[in-house]
């Protein structure tokens, strides 16, 4: 990410900027102070882009940035012992591990999005609401083998779409 021009500034955002933003919350506890933390890295980042130098992990870079800014706004704003039951939260797993774990977060809402509206509907009443497939097939008027075709659809095309993004993720 040396040298960052505005494409891959673009690139680098909308990959990052939901995952990062999910993290911050984890942190500070409060959806719009993470998206302001996480406005303040990126404009950061934007500033800088000619000092900044992230070449091999730009992923661990962001997240770190993130969680220090989440860090530095808390301070301002709470006190020593609510900071620490946050910053005790935080040390208990590395960044990397927890960005790889909002980043597939994403992913899977991302792929869940692209079911088609009837399969993503009985997938989640299933695996969300906990349903049984007689309970949905009740429910949606429709027969328990159709709720089993459409999970096992749901199951097919997860698996397609998330397949590639773990090997993202993970190599």
């Amino acid at each position: 990410m040396s040298q960052i021009n505005k494409y891959k500034f673009q690139e680098v955002f909308k990959q990052y900027y939901n995952p990062l933003c999910n993290f911050a919350a984890s942190i500070v506890k409060d959806d719009r102070l993470a998206q302001d933390v996480v406005q303040d890295v990126f404009t950061h980042l934007w500033d800088k882009r000619d000092s900044i130098s992230v070449e091999d992990n730009e992923k661990n870079y962001l997240f770190t940035a993130v969680k220090n800014k989440a860090i530095e706004k808390l301070r301002k704003l709470y006190s020593e012992s609510q900071l620490a039951d946050s910053i005790k939260l935080m040390q208990e797993s590395p960044v990397e591990e927890q960005a790889d774990k909002y980043i597939l977060r994403e992913h899977i809402n991302n792929s869940l999005r692209q079911l088609p509206p009837k399969c993503k509907e009985i997938f989640e009443m299933s695996k969300l609401r906990g349903l049984t497939y007689t309970e949905i097939a009740d429910e949606k008027k429709i027969s328990v083998k159709t709720v089993e075709n459409q999970i096992g659809k749901a199951y097919r095309m997860l698996r397609e779409l998330l397949s590639g993004k773990m090997n993202e993720i993970y190599s």
